[in-house]
């Protein structure tokens, strides 16, 4: 209560003197919604008007877009989430839409409004470009000279961050996973001198989820009220907290690479030092490298241990692929003296398999392809989309089509393997089967995005999966509790599903390893 006084104290004036126009804006809003998409269908209008609609979503988000699927999959619909209506858009369109100048169909502005950054102080642009061409020109570029430290940091790391499990012993997958990716992670980010550091993996890791937490419940408040919501929500507060200490970590670290670089000494080869390297070429100061490694933490470090703990989860319940994937990478590194080369992980096609399959069968969020319309534009089916409006395509509802994967609610493990091989019918007929790894983006699976924005870490995600995957597999055997047969179930909020991360799975070590 004293945090509410001290702020109505210091703002009243202000929120009086806009009450009745914000009033007046969301009884509109509340009444009418959004108007210039009407020729849209929209689904979920049995729930009332927008503001009912938008309440509704929040618990049956996954509802509207599988009624929306159903009755429109040759065509665009519409629904109201928590920013308002959205246009989602048939598989169809998206080869025509992707094309679309970036001033027409905005990703940047989309993950403005998709990630709250006008109040949680994010969204540089100059920054987010700077970002994206270090992982596409540096990190991508190195995967093949890098991939030996990465394979012997997952293997160190595996080890410091599970038990002995000399017999039976249970594991917290996901917080256990976390410390593991952070730590692999920032080896390559940040060094192998820093990764372990506990300033580091909280900075890496605190930031990540406070991020999540933050924009979660800043979006309990209905985006007019958000400007004001953002000082009643402590998640917010500690966001920029956050950041303010992972800065006070970051600087100095900086300044010796920077003193070094001066001195002529011979520098690492990390992302940290890439980023130094260019950072005068983009026109930006030390001080928001800062900000760049946190970003880089953010985007990769939460995506990447929820996709090992639903593998894990997966598996967990199938001991007969556990063996088959054992056998195959056992197979591998025999032909590659022992040693996880690059090479060796792309030949692990079974493993390969598996975890695309897993991210069929949880695709962690229903959509992908999320866009913020600039300009209006009509499309060539006479879909008219207006400015202003988000768009988007239902990804977990295409991959879980019976036109687009046969047997789709079925968990197939060698589903993309007998694909990549032609040893099954191509529902979708790829002329390049290469297009079912598990890398792949398309239009009929989008995990890691479509088109020009793809994901661009994903490279080095798919290596980093691979080897966390393959190290545990060959040195643990893993079984649910006791009396648990059945798959841990993902927990579901609005449009999004992701793995429980309470549970526990048993690890053992296995006697004989490579």
């Amino acid at each position: 209560m004293d945090v509410i006084a001290n702020v109505l104290e210091e703002r009243g004036p202000v929120l009086a003197s806009v009450a009745v126009i914000l009033a007046t804006v969301f009884v509109a809003t509340l009444l009418f919604g959004s108007s210039g998409a009407s020729s849209i269908p929209l689904v979920g209008s049995e729930y009332g008007n927008a503001e009912k609609r938008r309440k509704a979503f929040i618990t049956n988000g996954y509802d509207f877009y599988r009624k929306g699927y159903d009755l429109f999959k040759s065509k665009a619909f519409r629904l109201t989430a928590l920013d308002g209506d959205r246009i989602v858009l048939p598989r169809h369109l998206l080869e025509e839409v992707r094309q679309l100048p970036d001033d027409v169909i905005d990703i940047n502005k989309a993950f403005d409004v998709m990630n709250e950054h006008k109040y949680l102080g994010m969204g540089n642009r100059k920054l987010t470009e700077f970002l994206i061409h270090v992982i596409r020109g540096d990190l991508t570029r190195s995967l093949v000279r890098i991939n030996h430290r990465l394979s012997a940091e997952t293997a160190k790391t595996i080890r410091e961050e599970l038990p002995p499990c000399d017999d039976w012993t249970p594991v917290v997958v996901y917080q256990t996973v976390l410390r593991m990716v952070a730590t692999i992670s920032g080896a390559i980010f940040i060094g192998p001198e820093l990764c372990r550091s506990e300033e580091y993996l909280k900075a890496s890791i605190g930031y990540t989820l406070d991020f999540v937490n933050a924009v979660t419940k800043l979006k309990q408040w209905h985006k007019w009220w958000r400007w004001i919501g953002r000082y009643f929500t402590p998640e917010v507060d500690k966001l920029f907290a956050d950041r303010k200490d992972a800065h006070k970590f970051l600087r100095p670290v900086i300044e010796q690479r920077r003193a070094a670089m001066k001195a002529g000494q011979e520098m690492p080869d990390d992302t940290l030092q890439w980023m130094l390297n260019k950072v005068d070429e983009f026109g930006l100061s030390d001080d928001t490298l800062a900000e760049t490694q946190l970003n880089l933490s953010m985007a990769s470090i939460h995506t990447t241990t929820l996709t090992v703990t639903m593998i894990l989860y997966d598996l967990v319940v199938r001991p007969d692929v556990v063996e088959e994937v054992r056998e195959e990478i056992r197979e591998v590194l025999a032909a590659h003296d022992g040693i996880m080369t690059s090479r060796a992980l792309f030949d692990m096609k079974l493993l390969d398999s598996v975890m695309k399959e897993s991210q069929r069968m949880n695709p962690g969020s229903m959509i992908r392809f999320q866009r913020y319309v600039a300009k209006p534009v009509t499309l060539s089916d006479g879909t008219h989309l207006p400015a202003g409006y988000m768009i988007e395509a239902a990804h977990a509802l295409t991959v879980k089509d019976p036109e687009v994967y046969r047997n789709p609610e079925v968990f197939d493990a060698r589903r993309f393997l007998d694909l990549r091989n032609g040893t099954s019918e191509d529902l979708l007929g790829y002329k390049n089967k290469e297009q079912h790894q598990f890398v792949t983006v398309t239009k009929d699976f989008m995990h890691f995005g479509y088109g020009r924005h793809s994901c661009p870490g994903r490279f080095f995600a798919a290596n980093e999966i691979k080897l966390i995957l393959a190290r545990i597999l060959l040195d643990y055997d893993i079984r649910m509790p006791d009396g648990l047969t059945e798959r841990y179930a993902n927990m579901k909020m609005g449009a999004d599903a992701f793995p429980d991360p309470t549970k526990e799975v048993l690890f053992r070590r296995v006697k004989t390893t490579v």
